[in-house]
């Protein structure tokens, strides 16, 4: 189960030896470098995810104060920052060129430093970012559901830590980790992979199912069909995450290829599953603050015409609010308006609004009304 170095041969084997090629093989190779296209995906993924990221955060302090689901993510976007860094300090050292034009004796040591590094941000980043969506369900869920996201949230922790911290336990000592030509044993590298495949699994299964969860307490709102769907919809984009992640598994055998510029498609799936999961983390939010301009456009707009240069004419737009509970519980009801914490306002249940003194039911209606001109008034 373990790498060992012998003075015969220093090089433990779970590095791969350059091929052994002669100049009329070696033409015959592909020579192409992944490492451009690793960096390309990478940051227009980050930079995406943190556009959408920036524009969570201005909807939730235009209404209230970060929570602590804001901070997690946050957190992950910043860790997913700092992986995409690393892992363009990793295409300068030559990764993404394959291993017969990789200079391993000389490169190979710093770029195992930054490969472990940039690893642990990943799954990190990965961690904070499911860990973000669930503390949102959470807040809008109670019962058996808030129990299962309970559960989801500390077994994907725990699972996916595993991953971020084998990185640093699988050699002894620590230095060999990098370093080909320390005394000392290593884990066969079958064990960490096999054992990623079953945390990423884990990971996918999670998205999916926070991803699902929304729609038991979805049903039973009080609200219009179309709304509830939109809510829903909202609150399911994780799927995607889940997808994204379950590509990301079965790239992970690639990494015990000889070539490890094979392993770059890992590198980018695992991107794209933590900035996939903060977008849609991030999109429920946003729905809110769509929905809320497109109301006060058809609350609170209104239009002016001329015809003839002998009357004008305005419509105006209000919208009656019917709410259930006691005389006095404006301020409540307020806060519901606001949507306060994690989109609560619009996800209540209503049941429980009709206790609270929530909104349960909302329409709209339109008011027309024309200015006579003077003279034509008599």
């Amino acid at each position: 189960m373990a790498s060992t170095a012998s003075s015969s041969n220093p090089k433990p084997d779970q590095y791969a030896d350059p091929l052994a090629t002669t100049p009329d093989q070696l033409a015959f190779l592909p020579h192409d470098n992944a490492g451009p296209k690793l960096n390309a995906v990478i940051w227009v993924l980050t930079a995406l995810s943190g556009f959408v990221l920036a524009l969570r955060i201005y909807c939730r302090l235009s209404r209230s104060n970060l929570w602590f689901d804001d901070m997690f993510l946050i957190a992950a976007w910043a860790c997913i920052t700092v992986e995409s860094a690393l892992l363009t300090a990793m295409t300068r050292l030559g990764y993404g060129l394959h291993i017969w034009d990789f200079d391993v004796m000389n490169n190979m040591p710093p770029l195992l430093v930054l490969v472990n590094v940039a690893g642990t941000f990943s799954v990190t980043a990965a961690i904070w970012s499911k860990t973000s969506f669930g503390i949102t369900l959470l807040h809008l869920t109670n019962g058996w559901v808030k129990k299962t996201v309970l559960f989801i949230i500390i077994s994907m922790n725990i699972a996916m830590g595993l991953s971020a911290l084998f990185p640093w336990v699988n050699c002894t000592p620590l230095r060999k980790a990098w370093d080909m030509f320390a005394e000392g044993t290593c884990w066969a590298p079958e064990v960490t992979v096999r054992y990623n495949i079953f945390s990423g699994v884990w990971s996918a299964c999670s998205d999916i199912a926070l991803a699902l969860l929304p729609w038991q307490f979805i049903s039973g709102l009080q609200m219009k069909k179309k709304e509830r769907l939109g809510v829903g919809v909202a609150m399911s984009m994780g799927i995607f995450a889940g997808i994204t992640g379950l590509v990301k598994v079965s790239q992970i055998p690639k990494m015990l290829s000889s070539d490890f510029a094979d392993g770059v498609d890992v590198w980018l799936w695992g991107n794209a599953e933590t900035t996939v999961t903060i977008i849609a983390a991030s999109i429920p939010m946003l729905r809110v603050m769509i929905r809320d301009v497109a109301v006060s456009r058809r609350a609170y707009g209104s239009s002016d015409y001329h015809k003839d240069g002998l009357s004008s004419g305005k419509r105006n737009t209000r919208v009656v609010t019917i709410s259930s509970g006691r005389v006095g519980r404006e301020t409540e009801i307020a806060k519901q308006l606001n949507d306060d914490d994690s989109d609560k306002g619009i996800l209540e249940d209503g049941h429980d609004a009709s206790k609270r003194g929530c909104i349960v039911q909302t329409n709209d209606f339109q008011i027309q009304y024309d200015r006579r001109d003077v003279e034509k008034g008599r």
